[in-house]
């Protein structure tokens, strides 16, 4: 889709990626696009562990897929507490980011006008 602009996939940081996980990552990748990896349960860890989790993510995510240069594809990992709300303001900035591209992107497009046509006289 031209509308889509990202794909976020939501893995347990706790845990190696499962099938289901891989798959989703393979499709995501096989579909062109470049997941943001959201690892959910960063407070259920040890900081100490955090690296060591992330790096098994990473590993098992890019070792795992099938897709050709789906291995290739920069792989970004947000760890992310919905207890806490560490990662939200990380999670916020590739929102941002993308509607900064987007917003770019229209005012490109021929025609492109930064404020909305008048309405109709009579209209409410």
């Amino acid at each position: 889709s031209t509308n889509l602009k990202a794909v976020f996939l939501l893995v347990d940081i706790r845990h190696e990626p499962n099938a289901n996980d891989l798959q989703m990552y393979e499709w995501i990748a096989a579909c062109g696009y470049q997941p943001v990896i959201i690892a959910t349960k960063s407070d259920k860890i040890k900081r100490s562990q955090m690296q060591k989790q992330l790096a098994l993510l990473r590993t098992t995510l890019r070792e795992g897929s099938h897709v050709a240069g789906a291995g290739e594809l920069p792989l970004q990992i947000i760890p992310w507490s919905g207890l806490n709300k560490s990662g939200r303001d990380e999670i916020y900035a590739v929102l941002d980011g993308l509607l900064a591209e987007q917003e770019d992107q229209d005012r490109q497009e021929p025609g492109f006008s930064p404020v909305p046509p008048e309405k109709e006289a009579g209209t409410p």
